[in-house]
């Protein structure tokens, strides 16, 4: 993809789902790539194949702390040589089935890692990229529930609101240092946050019906606006969120059950 070839790039929470599938395509582009998560949780198997794709960097950091992200910028910015592009990915959720049984902990858990995260995250980054710096950009992973509430969801769903309104706040700050901010917004997404859907398939097919499209979505459906936002065909795009959902936040009340 365009401007892609030698692009350096941190993906954060890129050991699994998501971040991971985003991290092989930018590697297929010709990126270099840092990738980040708080365990070890990237499998040897997946190492192996990300290091065929081209250069790869595994760091562990725990971005819900404080002192953490600034760190992680700086060490990425070393293995790489400096960073073109900061991909905001690691989230978590949390949330109980009732309100009520959602604590402080709770909520300081989400919001350090969803929101406060993020931002460290990208301080950071703006303060490293130089002025002469070509095409530097900040992704944020969003979701469709920064414009559509889910039950049982309330901290994550607001922690996702904030992210919406972070990104356009922070492109037009970072617009002057030619900095550009946008986001990607999945909708359900076979993630291990979400794979247990698949032991109900009555709640899939439930789900499904909702989807234009017909079918859930995947990680790989993800991972191609990601670049396209970190490459230079969207040179002229900043504060932005694209909804990547097979279509369901553009329709309302379905009336009728789908025959598939």
């Amino acid at each position: 993809m365009k401007g892609l070839e030698g692009h350096k790039v941190l993906i954060t929470g890129g050991s699994t789902g998501i971040g991971l599938e985003i991290a092989k395509l930018m590697l297929d582009y010709g990126a270099k790539v840092v990738i980040n998560s708080h365990t070890h949780s990237l499998s040897e198997d997946d190492l192996a194949d990300l290091k065929k794709r081209g250069e790869i960097h595994y760091l562990l950091a725990d971005l819900s702390l404080v002192d953490v992200p600034e760190k992680l910028i700086a060490d990425a910015a070393d293995l790489l040589g400096g960073l073109d592009c900061l991909i905001n990915n690691a989230g978590c959720f949390v949330d109980k089935a009732d309100f009520f049984d959602n604590s402080f902990e709770d909520f300081d858990k989400t919001f350090n890692l969803n929101v406060r995260g993020y931002f460290l995250l990208s301080q950071a980054f703006a303060k490293l990229v130089g002025d002469s710096q070509e095409n530097p950009s900040i992704i944020c992973t969003g979701s469709t529930n920064s414009i559509q509430a889910e039950k049982g969801s309330v901290l994550y769903d607001t922690s996702k609101g904030a992210i919406l309104m972070f990104i356009k706040s922070l492109a037009v700050e970072l617009a002057p240092m030619g900095i550009r901010v946008n986001g990607i917004a999945p909708g359900l997404v076979y993630t291990p946050m979400s794979s247990g859907v698949k032991e109900h398939p009555e709640k899939v097919k439930l789900i499904e019906n909702q989807i234009p499209l017909g079918h859930i979505g995947s990680p790989e459906d993800i991972a191609g606006a990601a670049c396209f936002l970190a490459s230079s065909l969207s040179s002229y795009i900043t504060g932005q969120m694209i909804y990547i959902d097979g279509g369901s936040t553009a329709q309302q009340i379905i009336w009728e059950l789908r025959n598939k």
